[in-house]
């Protein structure tokens, strides 16, 4: 039975999908943190600029005429 699951888990399949996997889950955990930081993605410089201006929060997008396609 131990040597099934070791000749199993020393298959180049399994280290094949152990790498996607891990790969996966350092993208998303590099993803994540930069959400949390607010310093390399869109969402953190609209959140600075709000944080500065909050008038920008007003809808002014309308008056600009950004709402109609």
């Amino acid at each position: 039975m131990i040597k099934f699951l070791w000749k199993g888990l020393n298959h180049p399949v399994t280290y094949l999908n152990l790498t996607f996997v891990g790969m996966l889950f350092v993208i998303q955990f590099v993803h994540t943190k930069a959400h949390l930081t607010y310093e390399a993605d869109v969402h953190g410089h609209v959140f600075r600029a709000l944080k500065k201006d909050p008038q920008l929060a007003k809808p002014s997008c309308y008056k600009m005429g950004f709402s109609k396609r």
